[in-house]
């Protein structure tokens, strides 16, 4: 049953009800905030028919709350998105989402995070995505946001008020009513033959160790964490193939770390052509000739490309790499 409790002003007159529905304990055993509600008394009223109306108010709200159609008048929007978030993660989503939403987030609390669910307005969303593509929205060119990014956020918030409207705490999500900024199609911009032969002619004089990245990255069209996660026991020499079932990744708040490819459908085998085994028997000759000249400052962690210490390699000194190669 609802609980009601009176809210007099200072004089001892009655204002209004405060009313709360108990929401019981979650998956985790914890107890879930109730569902809360105020109903404002008029001047007109008598306080005997002002209970009766907040008993009648009470009673229908309750109802709403057991059937999932109300919504919270105390949730803003940053405190239930940081729930979502913890549940997220808590249910197996992958670091780097849970990372990648929390930039994200960021941006958005500064213009909505202090808004009530209940209040929050398409308007509200169209206003924020607008901001986030004038100057000085994006820290490293120092323009706005691109369409893509900004669609980013709107996602993110999209994912919050889906939790919302499951919860019963929203009656629907709002992000579907705004406006998005048209993203642009780009023709994808691939390596012709004559390319690859030319890169390829001028990775004869570059390090082994690089030559062997970049092949790979060439012939697999593997993610560069995945081939910075590939280990050696993956490696058939005998069938010519790889498997590819590990991805090398970082992140600012714990660093370099290992996970599961990006997909379900990334863990996958990958045959390889003669030559791309040839180069790999080579490339291990020389990572263990490096092994015996380091000793025990390497510790082998099995990894197929290293850092000098055996530890895995920051995805960005890929992308470096390449840039200056």
């Amino acid at each position: 049953m609802a609980n009601i409790r009176e809210h007099r002003d200072k004089s001892g007159k009655l204002i209004s009800y405060y009313i709360r529905v108990h929401r019981g304990r979650g998956p985790d055993g914890k107890q879930l905030k109730p569902y809360i509600a105020t109903f404002e008394v008029k001047p007109t009223w008598t306080e005997k028919s002002a209970r009766k109306k907040a008993e009648a108010f009470a009673a229908t709200f309750e109802k709403e709350c057991r059937e999932g159609i109300t919504s919270d008048s105390r949730q803003t929007f940053q405190t239930y998105c940081a729930y979502v978030l913890e549940l997220k993660e808590s249910r197996g989503a992958k670091h780097s989402t849970i990372a990648r939403y929390k930039d994200l987030a960021e941006r958005i609390y500064p213009a909505i995070g202090h808004i009530k669910l209940k209040n929050l307005r398409a308007d509200h969303l169209n206003t924020l995505y607008t901001e986030l593509g004038k100057p000085g929205q994006n820290k490293r060119t120092g323009g706005g946001l691109s369409p893509k990014t900004i669609i980013e956020h709107h996602r993110l918030i999209s994912t919050v008020l889906d939790q919302a409207e499951k919860e019963g705490l929203i009656p629907f999500n709002v992000a579907n009513r705004a406006s998005l900024p048209k993203v642009q199609q780009k023709e994808v911009n691939y390596f012709q033959p004559e390319e690859v032969a030319a890169i390829r002619e001028a990775l004869d004089t570059e390090p082994i160790k690089w030559k062997t990245i970049t092949h790979l990255l060439l012939i697999t069209g593997a993610r560069r964490g995945e081939v910075l996660g590939l280990k050696w026991d993956k490696v058939d020499f005998e069938r010519g193939h790889i498997h590819i079932c590990n991805s090398v990744l970082y992140s600012k708040d714990i660093g370099i770390y290992e996970s599961t490819p990006k997909t379900a459908t990334s863990d996958r085998f990958v045959s390889l052509p003669h030559e791309t085994v040839l180069l790999l028997q080579e490339y291990r000759l020389w990572q263990n000739q490096e092994r015996l000249r380091l000793g025990s400052y390497y510790q082998d962690q099995a990894f197929v490309f290293a850092q000098d210490t055996g530890k895995p390699m920051h995805p960005d000194s890929v992308t470096d790499w390449l840039n200056k190669f």
